[in-house]
């Protein structure tokens, strides 16, 4: 690269990551924010990539032993609500314009990032000049030059497990095939109508499943609690203890249909239809009055995918039939007909982005050279998506 970019260290990069705060956000004072809203005009003369008016770029910070790191920069606004992001793929800061604009009743104080985002200001503005006057050097620099850790690829699930059996955690999947076609061939069973006492049934018979394989080979004292505690207590008892909304059936009639609707009206089926919290998730449902009931077991985040499959299996055994909402994917995912994603930010649900499931590349040293190669060899790798100027960009001397 000839051209000239201001050297960005990496240290003041770091003054803005280390105030990460993904949740949240981190509102910073008003001489901070003229400087952030100096930053997003910049980038103002760059097309619109994203909803809120969002656009964004790789840039790159030096270390002090000058080793490069790739960063991402984002602006984007909202209604007089104005944020920056700037990422390096483990940590993302957000930075907003005031605390109204918070999502959250956990109000961050106001910081002082000024001097950082000075730095920060300099170089943005550098290769923003770049962009505008020739896109197309800037975009192929980045597509040469950045790094396989800051990009997106699929793999096929099967080609991963074959350069690298570690990756395959060794579960029974056959057996886990078999079972989940059993449950994918049968009628799901049926209620004319859901009590209290329906509910809590089928839903302790899968708390006893996940209770049974938590335990297996653990060594936590809390696993073991449950698991005896699964063993010991009468379905009621461990509704009370385990589900998140369980003591609020107290007083309740178990055995009315209004006593249902009464509990679960109170809370939301994130937060008492789970059987563990806030992930796998045991609902009776309906199109319409006329119909019975179904109990639908659904997840969406990729880790527990044996565990419904371990649930669904198990109860259908015990003549109680589910609706498994994510059957067909995780079928792939055993029989290794799916695809995995690389991505620098992986999302830890299933099935976004065009692939089952995603997560980081690793690094040689998590695994050997020789295999880090192989698997980017036999990865495809997304083009980065190009930075344009704006068509009334003037374009400005670098």
């Amino acid at each position: 690269m000839k051209r000239k970019i201001p050297v960005y260290q990496y240290h003041d990069a770091w003054q803005i990551l280390a105030r990460s705060n993904r949740d949240n956000g981190v509102v910073i004072d008003a001489a901070s924010e003229e400087i952030m809203l100096r930053i997003e005009n910049e980038m103002s003369r760059l097309k619109v990539m994203g909803d809120d008016d969002s656009r964004y770029f790789w840039i790159w910070a030096q270390t002090n032993n000058r080793e490069r790191k790739w960063l991402r920069v984002r602006t984007a606004h909202y209604k007089g609500f104005h944020y920056l992001t700037l990422s390096d793929g483990r940590y993302e800061m957000a930075v907003l314009q005031n605390a109204e604009s918070v999502y959250s009743n956990n109000k961050q104080y106001r910081e002082d990032l000024k001097a950082p985002l000075l730095a920060l200001e300099k170089h943005v503005k550098a290769v923003v000049d770049w962009i505008c006057e020739d896109p197309e050097e800037y975009n192929a620099y980045v597509e040469r030059y950045l790094p396989y850790h800051k990009r997106s690829g699929d793999i096929p699930r099967r080609v991963l497990y074959s350069i690298d059996p570690d990756w395959h955690d060794n579960k029974d999947d056959e057996r886990l095939i078999r079972g989940l076609e059993a449950v994918k061939a049968s009628e799901p069973s049926k209620y004319d109508k859901i009590t209290l006492r329906v509910y809590i049934s089928i839903w302790s018979s899968a708390f006893r499943v996940i209770a049974r394989i938590r335990s297996e080979g653990s060594d936590d004292w809390y696993d073991k609690q449950r698991l005896n505690d699964a063993k010991t207590m009468t379905d009621i008892e461990l509704f009370k203890r385990y589900n998140s909304k369980g003591r609020q059936v107290e007083g309740l009639d178990l055995d009315s249909e209004d006593g249902y609707k009464e509990w679960y009206g109170e809370n939301s089926a994130y937060h008492c239809m789970d059987v563990t919290y806030a992930r796998i998730h045991l609902a009776p449902w309906r199109k319409e009055d006329s119909e019975p009931y179904r109990f639908h077991l659904y997840f969406g985040v990729y880790g527990y995918y044996d565990d419904v499959a371990e649930i669904a299996i198990a109860l259908h055994e015990q003549g109680i039939t589910l609706v498994v909402d994510e059957i067909d994917s995780i079928l792939k995912i055993l029989r290794q007909e799916d695809m995995v994603g690389f991505r620098p930010w992986p999302d830890k649900y299933m099935d976004r982005d065009g692939v089952t499931s995603q997560m980081w590349l690793p690094h040689i040293g998590d695994v050997s050279r020789e295999i880090y190669w192989k698997i980017i060899k036999n990865t495809t790798w997304h083009k980065q998506k190009k930075a344009w100027p704006n068509d009334n960009d003037k374009g400005h001397t670098v």
